[in-house]
């Protein structure tokens, strides 16, 4: 029997910064669910690593987990980059401070507690969770947009 987690993730704001939403469909086994939130100012990239963050803090430590996600910054940033940012003190190549360090962190630590693999998956194409999570996403933004609080 597999028990990995599969999560698919995703972001999305209205205008950038602005309104925000963050989605997560989380599978295991025959189980299925999704979770959502948004922020009145944020940017596309805290939207996007922090449907990550809050889609792992709802699996059990020690777990095996696939994250699939259109977010090349989240992808690429966990499967080359972090560990470069970490010992160069959250600097970039150009030695700029990285944003959503916090962030940051807190994959790098969950990275290191769960068995996660990190898949890129190409916005838009049709496929039923990502597409779904993108959804959530945005309406997630757009009741963010209207002064209204959604549930995560």
């Amino acid at each position: 029997m597999d028990n990995t987690f599969h999560v698919f993730t995703d972001g999305s704001v209205i205008g950038n910064p602005g309104p925000g939403g963050w989605a997560a469909v989380l599978m295991s086994g025959d189980k299925k669910w999704e979770i959502s939130g948004a922020m009145a100012s944020t940017t596309i990239s805290e939207m996007e690593l922090l449907a990550a963050v809050e889609a792992l803090r709802t699996i059990p430590t020690e777990s095996r987990v696939q994250i699939h996600s259109d977010s090349e910054l989240l992808i690429y940033g966990m499967l080359f980059h972090i560990e470069r940012w970490r010992s160069h003190g959250w600097r970039n190549s150009r030695g700029v401070l990285l944003q959503n360090q916090g962030l940051w962190r807190q994959l790098l630590m969950m990275n290191g507690r769960m068995n996660i693999h990190w898949q890129w998956i190409r916005g838009h194409s049709g496929h039923p969770f990502q597409t779904r999570a993108d959804a959530l996403a945005y309406q997630a933004a757009r009741t963010q947009g209207c002064g209204l609080q959604m549930a995560a």
